[in-house]
């Protein structure tokens, strides 16, 4: 296979990635997460182009051997690098919503992985345990020459067996769905880097991985056009079109509606900062995946420190017990956790036949109910 077709196998694929990491790079919310996507994406494309370029080099004697020594080096920790950003994107994703120890550990051990593989290579032009360059400007292999490929393809396998474990306490639909895509991206990766390491005449790792690298940029647009940015929860936009669903396809069938609302809310942004509040406004969402994510039901953020919840109770003894299985969630999360203010929701709800069959009564009376009790914790404070 000529220099020409390797060029052209991977020419596609780097033009590809080079425009999603700058429609990545242009977003606004420069997130943890986001930061790694970018890096991530990087980093394939230097994989790919050094591919192109390994093969260039062979046999050139105009190149120093010290230059390719330090171009080889490079490559194989491209190799394993890419994978050990996938891995370190993952547990950044999947920590947001269920924060462990075991993936501090595996984050931990990962990096040790990376470290020793990095002062293995740096040793090589010495020990000539990967490779070796002879005087005359070609490559030979050594004793470790797989040894970048095979902790490439651990950190894919160690990936997927993150997201696996992740997809059986997934409590939401929403979160099923985000790990499957990373299911899918560490699968991609895994069956490139494999074939081309049993039939190295195979460039299917770059191709492979780009391909990956597409699969979750367009879950992760779809997903922002659906969902809130910073709870994660489905915005007014889809709630809204998610209500009109529920009214079309359950016109006769009793449900309800939800109305939930921070307590001096505007007092933590005041006294405690913007930063403090978003953690709140955080911390309630992640209250509600827990009491409803197991549900049929749909989470949403109406705006500001306000969330509504779509469920199918069917009467006030129903609603009534819900709502206390959220408010002992509440304490539960108040007495668990060291935070400067206290957590308080107020929570007003309505029935879709009491509303008359129709939205704006739903949503009119069940913000009545949230404000009368709003307004009863203020007397009572009082």
């Amino acid at each position: 296979m000529g220099l020409i077709t390797h060029l052209s196998i991977n020419l596609f694929p780097i033009a590809m990635l080079l425009t999603i990491y700058v429609n990545n790079h242009k977003r606004a919310d420069r997130t943890s997460g986001n930061r790694l996507f970018s890096i991530l994406t990087l980093a394939a494309i230097a994989l790919m182009v050094a591919d192109v370029l390994r093969y260039g080099m062979y046999g050139l004697h105009r190149i120093p051997v010290g230059g390719q020594y330090i171009f080889h080096i490079l490559h194989m920790l491209l190799v394993a690098a890419v994978p050990f950003l996938w891995l370190m994107y993952v547990c950044q994703k999947l920590g947001v919503r269920n924060p462990g120890p075991y993936l501090k550990a595996v984050r931990h051990a990962a990096l040790g992985t990376m470290l020793l593989l990095l002062v293995l290579l740096l040793v090589t032009p010495w020990t000539h345990k990967v490779f070796f360059i002879s005087r005359a400007g070609y490559y030979r292999a050594g004793k470790f020459a797989s040894l970048p490929n095979m902790i490439g393809i651990a950190l894919l396998v160690v990936s997927l067996a993150v997201a696996v474990a992740a997809y059986s306490h997934e409590a939401t639909k929403e979160g099923r769905r985000e790990v499957t895509y990373m299911l899918g991206y560490g699968i991609f990766a895994l069956a490139g880097i494999t074939i081309q390491h049993f039939a190295n005449d195979w460039w299917t790792t770059g191709p492979a991985t780009a391909l990956a690298i597409l699969f979750i940029y367009i879950n992760t647009q779809n997903h922002q056009i659906t969902t809130d940015g910073l709870t994660g929860l489905n915005n007014r936009r889809e709630f809204d079109a998610q209500l009109a669903k529920k009214i079309e396809f359950c016109p006769e069938h009793e449900w309800g509606l939800l109305m939930i609302d921070v307590d001096d809310f505007k007092r933590i942004n005041d006294r405690l900062g913007h930063a403090v509040g978003d953690e709140a406004l955080w911390e309630t969402a992640d209250i509600l995946r827990r009491v409803f994510g197991k549900d049929r039901a749909l989470l949403a953020r109406y705006g500001g420190d306000e969330f509504v919840i779509i469920g199918d109770w069917y009467d006030e003894k129903e609603v009534g017990a819900i709502i206390e299985k959220l408010q002992a969630e509440v304490e539960r999360a108040n007495v668990s956790r060291k935070k400067p203010y206290v957590l308080s929701l107020s929570v007003g709800y309505a029935f879709w036949h009491e509303a008359g069959r129709r939205a704006e009564n739903l949503i009119k009376e069940a913000d009545k109910r949230m404000y009368k009790e709003k307004e009863s914790k203020k007397k009572l404070r009082a």
